[in-house]
Order: structure tokens, then C-alpha cells, then sequence
């Protein structure tokens, strides 16, 4: 009887919330959410780039699975990005470096050369990157603390930055109540959460320590009665994801009681905002950036929950190896009867025509010539390259000027969808257009990179300085044609590069052989 009696006190106690079960979501919860947040990153970016950095650093920071080529399609597409854009992130936004530099540490790579370039450079600059306001100097304190990368040496003319500087510019932006704003006297708990994730790894300062410990009070007080939180009148998923990343970052646990409201945590909280396949609301319906946010802060949650080091430091990132790109595949020799090009004999690029005739990469003009000398169009630079790859070719659509019936039409659209080839603008390609010698080194590195080259390796002492001509290499090909020439692909044989020049078929043909051998795809 007095079992029976215990039983009904406690199912009513429960009902009635005369005690509540312990705040936080379960481990099996949790886990759940999180891979399925992952599943639906990966799915929606079946290959990352510039601007997809949050599905990689939250799926990869997670361990939680992803296609063998993602983290390559993600470095490549960077490299890519650097190379068209002479290094160029952005002129005014320091938080477009900082999302790159974590995503490629996060994938155990080096942000300090990336095609060549050294992304950390602009996050010397002091005052660029305090300018826009304390969430900025946060982020960028993130980036470089992730790798516990050193910071370089700044431009002459600029303010050099140091750690200390970030840290102390932080604390002199903290609020009486004890939170960051951005154009308030009241702490925004978005604001306040982005701070005390920066600030997170330097408490041994006890100035820190002091501004730490008021942060965290004003955020639990910041809190609302459901477990969730208000930015700028508006409830959110990004708000908790925020603070969620924020406790992982401190070591808090997520059913600690300053964050548990009416039973409810913050972790609790975000969770609701979950949908069925597996992204995020921003409050109501779905949101790619509220995806993101939450990703990275399940993933950060799961990681608190393994026991393993912080989400944000990432100096247990394993080094990812880049295998050629999905598609990329080796050759066989096909042709055991060499085509009798009468014009080859004795050309420079002999050899080189020889080889891919024999596996059956290219095709002569006719029977008996291939025609060495003669200039390339696009169209048929694209046929080459994608067989040179041995890429499936495939018919999408991409230009309007390529005709689904035309020869070249599912080469070119293949190219374009590898990000080998360009089009011109509107919507079109020009199929008929010349390849210049810097536009055939700038497709040809990126080539090199989907066989699972760095083109950066070969372009840390960029040797164009001994050719007269070099201040004629466009900004957009420089890194490029550095690369084929420090690698050996290009040598014009002069003390020019003639980078306007229209490269001929026998050029071509060089290029892409030695980019063949030095990938191991000829067998």
C-alpha cells in the first residue's frame, strides 16, 4: 500500500511541478540533434566553399560525418577564391579572414599559406580590426587563437596589434551592468556571450578573471523564463546558440543552475527551434545562418560532453590529406598504335603530344596533324582539360550561349561545374574565345588542385622577377602562372612570359602532361 501511495505522490509531483527533473538535455538527445543538424549541413552543401565555413568548422569540430572529398572541396575552393582575387578576402570586413582561418583550422590546415598567401596578415592591423566595434576584436582573437597562431608583423603605416591590446580594448568596452553592447548602455546578451568566448582563454589575468566573472552574471540574469534569450527585442535560436558556445567555452555545464530557468536550459531551449530534417529556425521558420550557429553549438556541447578541449581551440585538428577531388581519376594507356602526326617531329612539345595521344586524352586536327602551333579556343581547352581528368562528362545547362547539341557542350558545362572554367558574364561562356597563356595557367592550377596539388607549394619564392615581362601577368594570374612556371608546367623558353599571348595546342598539351606526372594519374 505504501508503495502503491509513493508511486501516485510522485507521478502527481511531477505533473504538478512540485519538483522538477534535472535541466539539460540527455546525452542521446543531445546527439541526436547534432547529427542530424550535421546531415542537413552536409546535404545542403554538398561542396563547401568561401561563405560555408560554419557547416564546415561545426561538422568537422563535431567528428561527425561528411563525404571524403567535403574538407577538400572546401580547401580547394579557398585556394581558388585567393588565386582569382590576388588574396583578397575583403577590404573593410576582418570577419570574413576570421571564418576562413577557423574553418582551415579546423580541417588541420595552414591559414598562414593558402595559395601562396597569409591570411592572418590583416589581423595585425589594430586598428582596422577594433574599428567596427568589440564583436569584431572578439572574433578576431578567436582566429587567432584557435591555432595559437602568433601574430605577423603589420604594414608599415599601421598600428601593430598584439594580444594584450585585443584583451584590454574588450574590457574597456564592458558595460556598468556588466555586459558588451553594440550602440547601447545595455548589455546585449549576443554581444556579452561573443566576449566572454574571446576572453575565455586568458582568465589567469585577474582583471579578466573580474570582467569574466561579471559577464557571466549578467548573462544568466539576461536570461528568460523559458531558457531562451532576447537579442534587440526578439527571441532566437542564434541568441542561445550563442550562449551555449559560450559556456562550453568557460567550462560551464549546461544544467548549471544560473542558466536553468523554470527547469529549462539554454541547451534545452535551442533545441525546440530544431525542425524535422534536422536545420534550425531563427524564430519561427527555417534559416541557414540559424543552422549554422547551431550546428557549431551542438557541436560544441557534444565535445563539453566527451570530455574533449574547447570547440574554439583547435589545435587537436587532424591534418586532412587531398586526395584528387570525386571524379579525378588515373589513366590507362588506351591507343597501342600512336597517331602519325607528320608535324610533331622535332617540335618542343613532342613528347608531351606523344603521351596523351597515347592515353587518348587528345585528338589531331586530323589523322596525320595535330597542329601544334595553332591557337586553342575555350571550348576546346574544356574538352582537353576533362578528359585530361578523366571527369564524366555531363550536360547541365550552365551557359546559354553553349547548345545542348553542340560537341563541346557537355565538356564545358563538366569544367564549369569543377570550377575549372569561367564564364564570360550574362550567363555565357564564349565558346569560341582564344586561351591566353595566363588564362591556361590560371585553369591549369586550378586543375591542379582537384588531382590533389597545392599550387601554393611551388609558389612560396614566386620566380616571375627574371622575366622582363612579369608586371604584365594580370593580378588574377599571377599566383597561377607563378605556379606553372616555379613547377616546371610552363617555360616559354625566353626571358618573356607573353601572358596576353594565345597559347597554342603543343603549349597545352606540355602543361597538362607535367601536371599528369607530378599528380600520378598516368599509369
Amino acid at each position: 500500500m505504501m508503495k502503491r501511495f509513493l508511486t501516485i505522490f510522485l507521478t502527481l509531483a511531477l505533473l504538478l511541478g512540485l519538483f522538477a527533473l534535472p535541466a539539460g538535455a540527455s546525452s542521446a538527445t543531445l546527439d541526436t540533434a547534432a547529427k542530424k543538424a550535421a546531415a542537413f549541413a552536409v546535404s545542403s552543401v554538398p561542396h563547401p566553399g568561401a561563405g560555408d565555413d560554419w557547416a564546415v568548422i561545426g561538422t568537422v569540430r563535431g567528428g561527425f560525418d561528411a563525404p571524403e572529398h567535403w574538407t577538400d572541396s572546401y580547401y580547394r575552393a579557398i585556394a581558388a577564391r585567393l588565386q582569382e582575387t590576388n588574396g583578397v578576402l575583403s577590404k573593410t570586413r576582418l570577419t570574413e579572414y576570421v571564418r576562413v582561418i577557423m574553418g582551415l583550422t579546423a580541417i588541420g590546415e595552414n591559414p598562414r599559406n593558402v595559395a601562396g598567401y597569409n591570411l592572418l596578415a590583416p589581423l595585425a592591423d589594430y586598428d582596422t580590426a577594433t574599428q567596427p566595434g568589440v564583436t569584431s576584436a572578439a572574433y578576431v582573437l578567436l582566429a587567432l587563437d584557435c591555432g595559437n597562431y602568433e601574430i605577423p608583423t603589420v604594414e608599415e603605416g599601421k598600428t601593430q596589434a598584439t594580444r594584450p591590446m585585443y584583451v584590454d580594448f574588450m574590457l574597456g568596452q564592458q558595460l556598468s551592468d556588466g555586459g558588451w553592447a553594440i550602440g547601447s548602455e545595455e548589455a546585449d546578451p549576443d554581444v556579452t556571450a561573443m566576449v566572454l568566448q574571446a576572453l575565455a582563454p586568458y582568465q589567469e589575468s585577474t582583471p579578466v578573471k573580474n570582467a569574466v566573472a561579471l559577464g557571466v552574471t549578467r548573462l544568466s540574469a539576461l536570461q528568460n523564463d523559458d531558457g531562451g534569450y532576447s537579442s534587440w527585442g526578439y527571441t532566437s535560436s542564434e541568441s542561445c546558440s550563442q550562449v551555449v558556445l559560450t559556456l562550453c567555452a568557460l567550462g560551464i555545464p549546461m544544467d548549471d543552475s544560473r542558466f536553468v530557468k523554470n527547469g529549462k536550459s539554454v541547451l534545452d531551449k535551442l533545441l525546440t527551434y530544431q525542425l524535422s530534417d534536422g536545420s534550425f529556425c531563427h524564430e519561427d521558420s527555417y534559416d541557414a545562418y540559424a543552422t549554422m550557429q547551431a550546428l557549431c553549438a551542438l557541436s560544441a556541447a557534444v565535445r563539453q560532453q566527451g570530455g574533449k578541449r574547447a570547440f574554439f581551440s583547435m589545435t587537436d585538428a587532424a591534418k586532412q590529406t587531398h586526395a584528387p577531388q570525386s571524379g579525378v581519376a588515373a589513366h590507362t594507356a588506351q591507343v597501342e598504335t600512336l597517331p602519325a602526326f607528320s608535324d610533331i617531329s622535332g617540335h618542343a612539345n613532342e613528347q608531351a603530344i606523344k603521351a596523351l595521344a597515347a592515353y587518348g586524352i587528345i585528338n589531331g586536327m586530323t589523322k596525320t596533324t595535330y597542329a601544334p602551333d595553332a591557337g586553342l579556343t575555350r571550348a576546346q581547352f574544356a574538352k582537353i582539360v576533362v578528359g585530361a581528368l578523366n571527369l564524366t562528362p555531363e550536360y547541365r545547362g550552365t551557359f546559354k550561349d553553349v547548345a545542348e547539341a553542340a560537341w563541346y557542350a557537355p565538356f564545358v558545362d563538366t569544367a564549369a561545374a569543377y570550377g575549372i572554367v569561367n564564364g564570360v558574364g550574362d550567363g555565357k561562356f564564349h565558346p569560341d574565345g582564344a586561351i591566353t597563356v595566363q588564362e591556361a595557367a590560371t585553369m591549369t592550377a586550378r586543375a591542379a588542385a582537384l588531382c590533389g596539388i597545392d599550387p601554393a607549394l611551388d609558389r612560396l619564392a614566386p620566380p616571375l622577377s627574371a622575366y622582363r615581362d612579369a608586371s604584365r601577368v594580370s593580378s588574377w594570374a599571377k599566383a597561377s602562372v607563378a605556379y606553372c612556371v616555379s613547377s616546371g608546367l610552363w617555360a616559354s623558353g625566353e626571358a618573356a612570359l607573353t601572358p596576353s599571348r594565345r597559347i597554342s595546342r603543343g603549349e597545352i598539351a606540355q602543361m597538362l602532361y607535367g601536371l599528369l606526372l607530378s599528380a600520378n594519374l598516368l599509369q
